[in-house]
């Protein structure tokens, strides 16, 4: 029984140590995470104060259709250059 206690008080300690490494690398790596996502929140920022007309839809829909056109460029040069 105390066998049994003591490895489940080791399995326990060694979760709490991996699980306290994952979360010290997520928050060392939040300031990168920050920097790529400052582009993003600025241009949705600055569409809906200059489009005061325009909702989140539009808004929405302007970065999907945007999206498509970068998707097909991307599907495009892949199509090209797989025949040489």
């Amino acid at each position: 029984m105390e066998e049994d206690r003591n490895k489940l008080e080791k399995m326990y300690k060694k979760l709490n140590e991996e699980e306290n490494i994952i979360f010290e690398k997520w928050y060392q790596s939040l300031i990168p995470k920050a920097i790529l996502l400052f582009p993003l929140v600025a241009f949705c920022l600055t569409f809906l104060k200059v489009n005061n007309d325009k909702s989140i839809f539009d808004l929405l829909s302007f970065v999907a259709v945007g999206g498509l056109l970068v998707f097909g460029g991307i599907v495009l040069n892949y199509l090209l250059s797989k025949n040489k």
